[in-house]
């Protein structure tokens, strides 16, 4: 005779409640931070990239026969190539720095048809146009929209909610090389 398993009719439905639910919120939280870290690595990656592309094009690239100097619109496609995953018009506020200049885009979109030479003054131009001395400084900033999925499993949040937004904060300084 089964003795143990008398009176216990309805318990897996009550147990699976109790514990099911908070476990897979628990794994739907543990992969929207992992997507969350991600994006931000990726973001941090890209200004990385795009503040080493305009170091090293920055003291000499204005001196015939040189021409190596860059646009704005050159470094932000450099870091539109290293931001997978991203959407350039969701890239914002950002902003290039240099000792005697700075030049900001609402979007890296915008960016993408700025034809602003950055960090050098342009080719023909002296050396000190532009902030482009060596051992001077470069920084790049931007900001990301991070929309996190958890908040559709608020109690109460209803139809049409918005998903709740954190904002990811991406920069690199770096000193011109060459």
């Amino acid at each position: 005779m089964n003795i143990g398993r008398v009176g216990r009719k309805g318990s897996t439905l009550v147990e699976f409640t109790l514990v099911g639910i908070p476990v897979i919120f628990i794994l739907i939280s543990i992969f929207e931070i992992s997507r969350g870290m991600w994006l931000y690595h990726t973001l941090a990656y890209s200004i990385k990239e795009g503040t080493r592309f305009a170091i090293v094009r920055g003291h000499d690239c204005v001196i015939p026969p040189s021409n190596c100097a860059v646009t704005v619109g050159d470094i932000a496609d450099r870091i539109r190539l290293q931001a997978v995953g991203f959407v350039p018009s969701e890239i914002q506020n950002l902003t290039f720095s240099s000792s005697t200049r700075t030049i900001t885009c609402a979007t890296l979109q915008d960016c993408l048809a700025n034809t602003t030479y950055f960090p050098s003054g342009g080719p023909g131009q002296p050396k000190d146009v532009g902030g482009q001395r060596l051992g001077s400084f470069v920084e790049i900033r931007a900001v990301y929209p991070f929309r996190s999925a958890i908040a559709m499993f608020w109690p109460g949040a209803g139809r049409g909610m918005n998903f709740g937004t954190f904002l990811l904060p991406a920069s690199s300084k770096e000193m011109i090389q060459y």
